[in-house]
């Protein structure tokens, strides 16, 4: 779990000034990493706090926490780019029904491809994506 401070941290070990709007969002996404938020749902709570900030700055500041490694940018299929602060190798749930995402641990290694499979490409990173339903969503469905 990655905390406001540790971006901060981060920020400023990086030679970065960390203003009003940085500080902000270190937060926001400290309270709502567990839903993987996008940038439009991180700017609607930023603005209920600080009316001035624009959405360009929100996708901003995540560019430069990504470029960090603080933060990585995910496309779920959603609808909208989501943004993860676990950083460390992992997969991902993705509820059908209500868009929930949830982090899950898949020992890839099982799933390795071969080198005539490769072709030549360089494989830097593996993920897997479980679509489904939620056991909210699926209780919601029984009833």
């Amino acid at each position: 779990m990655i905390r406001a401070g540790d971006l901060r941290e981060r920020f400023e070990g990086a030679g970065r000034r960390v203003t009003p709007q940085r500080a902000l969002l270190f937060r926001l996404i400290e309270e709502a990493q567990a839903e993987h938020p996008s940038a439009e749902s991180l700017h609607r709570r930023a603005a209920r706090e600080m009316p001035s900030i624009s959405l360009r700055t929100v996708y901003a500041i995540l560019e430069e926490l990504h470029d960090l490694d603080a933060v990585r940018p995910l496309d779920l299929g959603t609808g909208a780019a989501r943004f993860c602060a676990n950083v460390t190798p992992h997969s991902h749930l993705v509820c059908e029904r209500c868009g929930s995402v949830r982090d899950v641990v898949v020992e890839t290694s099982q799933v390795p491809l071969r080198p005539e499979q490769r072709a030549g490409f360089l494989v830097k990173e593996q993920t897997i994506v479980f679509r489904g339903l939620c056991a909210g969503c699926r209780q919601r469905a029984s009833a």
